[in-house]
């Protein structure tokens, strides 16, 4: 029989290997990944509850009709956003975006400071979804501009 010793080793060694490898390997499998999907839409404002003069803490609903750029109907979606820092005309806000497509759904999480009105792009974070999206991730580009939302997703299934 092995002394405590040298099962204290092997056990070690097969605990550390144990954790180490699925890190490795999960971190290697993003890697040349080529099941990224590119999908773009334009959603057009249908109802928005933000107030006229925004205050750090408000909250607020948007909800969209959703196309294709092919002006093809894709869906639908809605945003809810929390004005995080209210500077002059400047209004950092942080939102979370579901869009309701026919074959599941994309959520979505973004920081964007916006100077009055004028249009403003931003990186926005792909955390999740449904149906054939439930295990999507990945990042894209939100274009806010007067009563649209411009799209355009990089969707890693």
């Amino acid at each position: 029989m092995p002394s405590a010793t040298v099962r204290r080793a092997v056990t070690a060694g097969a605990l550390t290997a144990a954790l180490i490898l699925p890190l490795s390997t999960q971190a290697s499998a993003d890697v040349g990944d080529e099941d990224i999907v590119r999908i773009k839409f334009t959603g057009v404002t249908r109802v928005d509850t933000s107030p006229k003069h925004i205050e750090p803490s408000q909250s607020w609903v948007t909800y969209y009709t959703l196309y294709t750029p092919k002006k093809k109907y894709a869906g639908d979606a809605s945003s809810r956003c929390s004005a995080v820092e209210v500077a002059h005309h400047k209004v950092t806000t942080h939102c979370t975006r579901v869009l309701r497509l026919k074959k599941g759904e994309i959520t979505l999480h973004d920081m964007i400071t916006r100077d009055g009105k004028k249009p403003v792009t931003a990186k926005t974070a792909i955390v999740g979804g449904t149906g054939i999206y439930n295990d999507a991730e990945g990042e894209g580009y939100i274009t806010l501009k007067d009563d649209l939302v411009h799209l355009d997703l990089y969707v890693d299934d």
